[in-house]
């Protein structure tokens, strides 16, 4: 019996080809919006979790949040005594690295800009657990013990100042101190305020000596292994709130927390496009509701000799009914297919590896068929309760 209703369905997409098609058309693009979004946004998702978790899970980032305060006396920053303090006193620290944080002029060729420069550490690198030296070398333990005249710069700020230059034995002039670059930054993913990829990194002893830095407005925060981060998270954060007399100046957080927060805002923009898919998928499900009334309106003749020579309700109900779910289906199978293209050839040209799961193909599938029931139902029952008499007179 199946058999006869799929050859019947097969007969009518000949008949009307270019009906059938552009009514499969809506379908195809809902699907294809749902498989294709689904899957960057998972992608994208592990992406970041990928970029955030290779800094490593038991670090923790803490900064003034007060750091555009403009009244000294609201300003709350650390001094490297303070730092040592919170290493001695707080238990299941493996190690701390700080950050001078500085927004001064430099100049580039004559011209002036204002830029963020970082002084940091020799264990700077080793806390962030990350090798963020895509050019040239990071300071060695003499240049920072001496205070030597040298800088990394971020990737993208080199970019600004000196397009596709050389980046390496340049100069660049810092409150009239020359420093020249030994290497260039290339982070994938900003923790706390400072971009380092806009911005200029330099020994924090010269950061000291030759631009009188004595502020610490960042540090990030290592964890030993097997130590709750978030009850290290919570000691810190008491720590530095008694220092300021219980004001809440800095803001400390796991990369636990991080990933909790990038994990829900992509959830809500999935949510929000997958909701644009779903509104083009009903808009497809109408034009198949469209299409299969006006098929009914047109086959009325031949309904009627179906029931006159035999059908019955339900045979005409089913023959309609399985009409609009092959049509649903075959635009969902197009549109799974275009959605699978796009993920690989988005991959393959951008070389990021998204997500190209079961789920997002399977649930366009089943939206796709729930379109074809949904809106092949009301078509098939006005089918099958047009009565013989009078589907015969029709004209």
């Amino acid at each position: 019996m199946f058999r006869d209703y799929l050859l019947f369905a097969l007969n009518s997409f000949r008949q009307y080809k270019l009906r059938c098609s552009l009514s499969m058309l809506g379908v195809a693009i809902g699907t294809f919006s749902i498989v294709a979004i689904l899957s960057i946004g998972e992608g994208g998702k592990k992406l970041i979790i990928g970029l955030v978790t290779g800094s490593g899970t038991n670090l923790i980032a803490a900064h003034n949040d007060q750091m555009m305060e403009t009244r000294p006396d609201k300003f709350a920053y650390l001094s490297e005594n303070d730092i040592e303090k919170i290493k001695r006193k707080i238990p299941g620290i493996d190690d701390i690295a700080h950050t001078y944080f500085l927004s001064t002029p430099m100049k580039v060729r004559g011209e002036s800009k204002l830029i963020t420069v970082g002084g940091i550490p020799a264990n700077w690198f080793k806390v962030r657990g990350l090798e963020l030296v895509v050019k040239g070398r990071k300071f060695t333990e003499k240049e920072i013990r001496t205070s030597q005249k040298v800088c990394l710069i971020g990737q993208e700020l080199f970019k600004s100042l000196f397009g596709e230059e050389e980046s390496l034995d340049k100069e660049i002039e810092i409150e009239g101190t020359y420093f020249k670059i030994i290497g260039l930054l290339g982070f994938k993913v900003s923790l706390g305020p400072m971009d380092p990829n806009n911005a200029i990194m330099i020994p924090d002893t010269s950061a000291k000596r030759l631009l009188g830095a004595s502020e610490i407005y960042m540090m990030f925060i290592k964890a030993k292994d097997g130590v709750s981060t978030s009850l290290v998270k919570d000691r810190v954060s008491d720590y530095i709130k008694k220092l300021f007399g219980g004001r809440k100046v800095w803001d400390v957080h796991t990369l636990d927390e991080m990933i909790e927060i990038l994990g829900s805002v992509t959830k809500v923009i999935s949510i929000v496009i997958g909701s644009i898919a779903a509104i083009s998928l009903l808009v497809g499900g109408i034009g198949i509701m469209n299409m299969m009334l006006v098929a009914v309106k047109e086959r009325t003749r031949e309904i009627g000799i179906r029931k006159a020579i035999g059908a019955n309700d339900y045979d005409i109900l089913w023959q309609f009914l399985i009409e609009a779910v092959i049509l649903c289906l075959i635009g969902g199978c197009i549109g799974v297919g275009s959605g699978i293209s796009v993920i690989l050839l988005v991959t393959k040209m951008f070389h990021i590896d998204l997500s190209l799961s079961a789920f997002p193909i399977i649930l366009g599938f089943f939206f796709s068929c729930l379109v074809g029931i949904f809106f092949g139902v009301y078509p098939a029952y006005v089918a099958a309760r047009l009565k013989p008499v009078d589907a015969l007179r029709y004209e």
